[in-house]
């Protein structure tokens, strides 16, 4: 059995996702927020849902087989796998997505395997 996260902070300034379990850092993970003009909000909030794979829609975009996302407040904001960012060659710790946490897809699954519905997560500046 895995060790569980206990809590996740989001820096959007480092472009970087923390996993906590206790006071202890367990992984810091490079991650692609939102875009200037889709940006990810900053707020507390706490893992709703958890899909091993989801179609996203969004006004412009449907992405279907998003793996290993963790959905805050109904899937509003997901933090996910992005295995089209990395079979493009781009970057994880630049802004890039609609409005989610995008992160390689080992370390999505990785994250997955590890929270459980209820793990509060922060995003921040």
């Amino acid at each position: 059995m895995f060790d569980l996260i206990t809590s996740i902070v989001v820096d959007l300034s480092d472009q970087k996702l923390y996993a906590y379990n206790g006071a202890e850092l367990v992984r810091a993970i490079a991650v692609s927020s939102g875009k200037a003009g889709t940006p990810t909000p900053t707020y507390s909030s706490q893992v709703q849902s958890k899909h091993e794979t989801v179609t996203m829609h969004g006004r412009d975009y449907v992405a279907p087989g998003v793996p290993w996302a963790l959905c805050l407040d109904g899937g509003m904001i997901c933090l996910h796998g992005a295995p089209w960012q990395e079979a493009a060659g781009e970057a994880f710790g630049v802004p890039r997505s609609h409005g989610c946490v995008r992160m390689p897809t080992q370390q999505a699954k990785w994250l997955y395997q590890r929270v459980s519905p209820g793990t509060p997560v922060t995003i921040q500046l």
